[in-house]
Parts: C-alpha cells; structure tokens; sequence
C-alpha cells in the first residue's frame, strides 16, 4: 500500500534505500538521491544565470518511468551504459536546470554524472553513466550467483545445498570427511556468508560505486 505521506529513508530506525513511497513493481527502482549518486538532483537555477538549454528529454534515449510524488517528478532514462536517474524538484527545474551536487563522501561520482547529464543537454553522445557506477559482465555473473545463493539459504539450505544448485559441485554428494575439506564447502560457505552482506544492505556499495 503507498502511505499517505512521504516516509523519510530512517524512519523506523534504519536506512531504506529505496523510495519507500513508491510502489514495487516490474519497474526500475526509484531509489533515493542519498544513496545513489545516480539520481540527478535538478533545482530551477537562481535568477541572473542565462540558461542556455531546457530539458529535453529526447536527446537521452529510451525513457523506462515517469513518477510524480510530493518531492516533485523523477525520470528514469535509459542507454547502453545504463540508467540515469533526474529528479525535478520543481516545475521549473526543467525549464532553468540547476544540478544540486552534495558533497557526502561520493561528491566526485556525483559531479562525473551531472557532467554527462550536461554534455547530453548539449547534444553531445555521451554514456548517462561513468564507469565505477556500471556493473561489468563478472560482476552481473556473480550478483546472480549471490542471489542464487541466498535464495536457496533462505529457503533452509546449506553449504551442499548451495553447491549442488548454485555451484553445479559433484562435490556436494561426497562423503562428509571428503566433503569437509573440499573447495565447494568453502566456496558455499562464502556465498553464503556474501549473499547475506548483500542483502542486508551491502548493495549500497554497488550504487555508490564502492
């Protein structure tokens, strides 16, 4: 159910990533600006500054969302390099694009997307993202062996399981003495041990570049 208010992302006691304002669903997540430097913070730039260009939307690609709440309006635009998120504070932000760069540890990362985002609004081909915030093919790979991981922990399995299913191990249905002392036990064990740091909020570090 969407609550009737905006949450704040501590309420309750701990962090939440995600918007919890926005409904989950096959869409790209919206996650907040606090903790991905991903999503672009636009304000209406002060009065004096000659705005050059507005924005325009068609010069990004393909536009996956579109979502209104009462911080303002966020898209979500897609290329190859992956998904950058702009969030309009307000009507005018649009119109006299002022990007708002926090400087919270991860301001350079920050700085590097909003340089894109410039160089897009200026008709230039440009990647939406810089490379420490795109996932390579081994890092995809092993997210989903993690995942994989995980799932089958949670459904009660353990380190044979999770060598049988997720690492494809014959080594699973040896002997408990040969088994101890094999490489799959202990390649088990570590996704294990990984996919729970994942989950319980170690893929912050994954949209912060880290």
């Amino acid at each position: 159910m969407r609550p009737s208010k905006l949450s704040s992302h501590v309420d309750g006691g701990c962090g939440v990533a995600h918007d919890p304002a926005s409904p989950v669903g096959p869409e790209p997540a919206i996650w907040l600006p606090e903790a991905s430097p991903t999503t672009l913070i636009l304000e209406s730039a002060p009065t004096g500054f000659k705005i050059v260009d507005s924005i325009n939307r068609d010069a990004f690609g393909h536009s996956l969302l579109e979502v209104s709440d009462a911080d303002g309006r966020e898209l979500v635009i897609a290329d190859g390099s992956g998904e950058l998120h702009v969030r309009l504070r307000d009507a005018q932000a649009a119109r006299r694009p002022a990007v708002l760069v926090p400087l919270d540890g991860v301001g350079e990362l920050r700085a590097e997307v909003a340089l894109h985002f410039a160089r897009r609004l200026a008709g230039q081909r440009s990647g939406l993202l810089p490379a420490a915030l795109r996932l390579t093919s081994f890092q995809k790979r092993r997210l989903i062996q993690l995942l994989h991981a995980f799932d089958v922990h949670d459904l009660g399995g353990g380190p044979r399981d999770v060598a049988a299913k997720v690492l494809a191990s014959d080594h699973a249905k040896r002997r408990s003495v040969e088994w101890k002392d094999s490489h799959a036990r202990r390649k088990a064990n570590r996704l294990i041990h990984d996919s729970i740091a994942l989950v319980e909020r170690g893929y912050l570090k994954l949209l912060r570049g880290l």
